[in-house]
């Protein structure tokens, strides 16, 4: 089954998205050309990992990750 869930990506914009119930985030990174590696993601205010599965219509944030030496 497919639902609409609303992505932002801080600094790029925002975004609404068909995924399949039960797709990864991970999977909807890809799909928006991002490495799921560069990313964090919050989904409903949580911190969740890449192999986190969508189970309902959400709102997911993707986070730029920042590193430096």
């Amino acid at each position: 089954m497919e639902m609409t869930i609303k992505v932002e990506i801080v600094r790029r914009g925002e975004a609404e998205l068909r995924v399949r119930r039960g797709e990864r985030v991970e999977n909807v990174m890809r799909r928006l050309g991002l490495n799921p590696v560069e990313y964090v993601a919050v989904m409903e205010g949580r911190v969740v990992p890449e192999d986190e599965v969508i189970s309902k219509p959400v709102r997911l944030k993707l986070v730029p990750v920042v590193s430096g030496g």
